[in-house]
């Protein structure tokens, strides 16, 4: 790994865009990284990059995922895949069967 190795992420709920890294979480960090990392210092530790990660909102409050395809745009092959998160990431191999599947109707 050439002596380097990324620890994270951490999640926030936002009201608004904002790109920002918050730079005073890095004692937090530390902390954390610290119970099995115990080597690790404050100097070496630098922050990456931050992003959006946006939610679903839909009438079943137990959705995890959205698997929609092209019928309700009349658009053939059209296959969107929306909110896969860690429950995605577990049904990856039915996800793709799912999507194989859309594709080969």
């Amino acid at each position: 790994m050439s002596g380097q190795a990324k620890f994270g992420p951490d999640t926030e709920p936002v009201s608004r865009l904002d790109y920002a890294v918050d730079n005073e979480k890095q004692q937090h960090f530390k902390d954390a990284i610290a119970n099995y990392s115990p080597g690790i210092h404050n100097r070496i530790l630098q922050p990456a990059y931050s992003g959006i990660r946006p939610k679903l909102k839909t009438e079943n409050a137990a959705a995890d995922f959205v698997i929609q395809d092209g019928t309700d745009f009349d658009y053939k092959g059209l296959v969107q895949l929306f909110g896969i998160e860690s429950p995605g990431l577990t049904a990856s191999l039915a996800i793709g069967d799912a999507v194989t599947n859309l594709l080969s109707a």
